[in-house]
């Protein structure tokens, strides 16, 4: 998360110690298809759905000769910090419990990578044939990290050098058997696409990555739905809804906020022109989208023309707490419930237990992070930043495990923060401020 807060004067002002959490508001399937399916789980009473959001794998061979203790890493991470040092252990803690459990159906809504290292999708893809081979069906999508990336980098000792990125033919190529070879549907201007794993239930993948326009600098974290994909995305739900078979929806970016005012706070990651084209896809039937990118374990509802639509965002798996999601389908209703890493094949610094050092080291970052933007690019006074950090740096935190509510200590510091700034205090109250529908355990109806 890139919180941009020099934005903040202008816009704060809307959101001030806000409380509230409510919003105002084609191809010819093949013949096995064209059947409508009411009985979704006739035959599967507890179809389960596993989620898994921005594993931002890094393969372990680019870091070499302690380069993750060099400069050029330790840079690198200070600028966004993530546990990308341990993704390797991380995933496959994940990628055993999922092979217990056997979902059914494993979601990846993107950011396979740390930044789309050619290496590290293959290495994903060989994780993910493991899964398929044990029953579960895998789909993919791209983030922004995850194509033609620039920041893809080998750290040798304190330098860091470019390895191979990977192009938008290699990700479908790569991940050909986790969507894209067996959809029945393609968006020819993205890498959108369209399956159908169960009879009832079909899948949307909406690609809104901006992978085409990376330069040098690598990623855009910005998300839009190009006006052809959206064109081809309603055509889809109103097929599915006209046939009665029930559709969910995943893309990396939010469709809609997951806290007050995030579109003008902490632009780029919902989806631009969001309410218009929440709208028109909820028109078009879709109630249930599959989300990441924000890191955030978080759950928000959008009413439109008496229908609700519920994104579902999953935190990232290199972010305190490191959650995944394992959500079962009973008759109507999703039971969505959240699990955590709790430890990793790895030797940590200190002797830490995985889930203390995860928390030190997002502590610390985040203090360094706000720190710097709040004395450099908003020109705070020391004294009020070394005040201000640690209350973002917790809001912060309790916005990436969901369920946020404000304990005594936090509502008494923030309270003397607006006796010194109104614009931060109400920015830290934001991010306390939860959106109404519970994260991380919760029965959810759908469509």
């Amino acid at each position: 998360m890139k919180l941009k807060l020099w934005m903040l004067a202008a816009v704060l002002s809307l959101f001030v110690l806000s409380c509230k959490k409510e919003f105002t508001s084609q191809e010819t399937l093949s013949s096995k298809y064209n059947k409508a399916d009411d009985g979704l789980l006739k035959d599967n009473p507890h179809l389960t759905i596993a989620v898994v959001s921005d594993i931002h794998y890094m393969h372990p061979s680019l870091l070499v000769n302690n380069g993750a203790e060099g400069a050029a890493f330790q840079d690198y991470v200070a600028r966004d910090p993530k546990l990308v040092q341990f993704s390797d252990p991380i995933f496959r803690n994940v990628l055993a419990d999922l092979t217990a459990q056997r979902p059914d159906i494993l979601l990846v809504p993107g950011d396979l990578t740390k930044d789309g290292e050619k290496i590290g999708h293959q290495a994903m893809a060989a994780f993910f044939n493991q899964l398929q081979s044990g029953g579960t069906k895998v789909y993919v999508m791209p983030g922004n990290h995850d194509i033609n990336n620039a920041k893809a980098k080998k750290y040798d000792g304190n330098n860091a050098y470019p390895v191979e990125m990977t192009t938008k033919t290699d990700f479908e190529t790569i991940y050909g058997n986790f969507g894209y070879n067996n959809a029945i549907s393609r968006d020819a201007n993205s890498l959108s696409y369209v399956v159908q794993p169960k009879a009832g239930l079909r899948i949307i993948a909406i690609d809104a990555s901006r992978y085409e326009e990376y330069g040098p600098s690598g990623d855009i974290a910005d998300g839009r739905i190009k006006p052809a994909t959206l064109t081809w995305a309603l055509a889809q739900l109103e097929q599915a809804k006209q046939q009665h078979i029930t559709i969910f929806a995943m893309m990396h970016h939010n469709l809609v906020e997951h806290y007050a005012g995030q579109t003008q706070i902490d632009p780029g990651y919902v989806v631009e022109d969001n309410i218009n084209i929440a709208n028109k896809l909820m028109d078009a039937g879709l109630n249930i989208i599959f989300t990441g990118h924000y890191h955030a374990n978080d759950i928000t509802s959008y009413t439109h023309n008496g229908r609700e639509l519920f994104d579902i965002e999953t935190g990232s798996l290199v972010s305190n707490p490191s959650p995944y999601r394992i959500i079962t389908m009973k008759e109507k209703t999703l039971d969505v419930d959240t699990k955590t890493v709790q430890s990793i094949a790895a030797s940590l610094p200190g002797g830490l237990s995985f889930t203390a050092y995860s928390n030190m080291f997002l502590t610390q970052h985040l203090d360094g992070y706000f720190n710097y933007y709040l004395t450099t690019l908003m020109g705070a006074p020391a004294p009020l930043a070394s005040f201000a950090a640690p209350l973002f740096r917790n809001a912060t935190i309790a916005h990436f495990a969901g369920d946020e509510k404000m304990p005594p200590d936090q509502r008494k510091q923030i309270d003397q923060l607006a006796t010194m700034s109104q614009q931060l205090a109400g920015l830290a109250t934001t991010l306390w401020t939860d959106l109404g529908v519970k994260d991380n355990k919760t029965p959810i109806k759908f469509q």
